[in-house]
């Protein structure tokens, strides 16, 4: 049978902040649930956007208005995404695996995602940013799966939250140690998958859906 799809929502609109691992962590998860007509709105710095600045006077990134409201934060938009398109799920069915994939997630939006946004900068703290990514990867390297996904069998919000950090790793030049070839495998996989071409190479997508994706 194919695969279930939510029901499509034309005033569902993400407006993010352009090189931002909060709002690719956002952009990732809408690629995932694979809504269509969904809008990504990219909002520059320092140049007002009326629309936006009417829907959040705040102008905090990412922002996602859906026709339920206006929602900001990061790690609030990829679980009301999850909960509002069901299909495929992004946590697992049981409080304690929820609770772990929310614990992961936190984590990594307030310890890694911070030192992620660094490596776009220079000085010392570009520097030391790599360090700590590098360092941090290599001692946890063991808890990467050799297959399969970060938490258990199925891919969950934690691992969308690592391959957004782990993309910025790669296009920052990190190069990690030996130790941690499992970093490195796991990326490679989650690079592969579908919502993340959609995402983050839309061009190499399927021609079939690009016609009617706008994520």
């Amino acid at each position: 049978m194919p695969p279930v799809k939510p029901a499509a929502n034309a005033g569902l609109t993400l407006y993010i902040a352009p090189d931002s691992p909060d709002s690719d962590w956002a952009r990732l998860v809408l690629a995932e649930k694979d809504v269509d007509t969904a809008v990504v709105k990219a909002i520059t710095a320092g140049r007002v956007d009326e629309d936006f600045l009417v829907l959040n006077p705040a102008q905090s990134l990412p922002t996602l208005a859906d026709r339920e409201g206006v929602i900001s934060g990061a790690r609030v938009i990829v679980e009301y995404l999850d909960e509002r398109y069901p299909h495929p799920p992004l946590m697992p069915q049981d409080p304690a695996g929820r609770a772990r994939v929310r614990m992961s997630a936190q984590r990594i939006e307030q310890e890694l995602f911070p030192l992620a946004a660094a490596l776009a900068g220079t000085g010392g703290e570009a520097t030391s940013a790599r360090k700590q990514l590098v360092d941090g990867l290599k001692a946890g390297a063991r808890f990467f799966p050799a297959r399969g996904h970060m938490l258990g069998p199925e891919y969950s919000l934690a691992d969308t939250a690592w391959t957004v950090l782990l993309r910025r790793v790669q296009a920052a030049g990190l190069a990690l140690p030996p130790e941690a070839a499992s970093v490195t495998a796991y990326a490679a996989r989650m690079f592969a998958r579908p919502g993340f071409q959609r995402c983050f190479h839309p061009a190499a997508a399927a021609p079939a859906s690009a016609s009617r994706r706008r994520v």
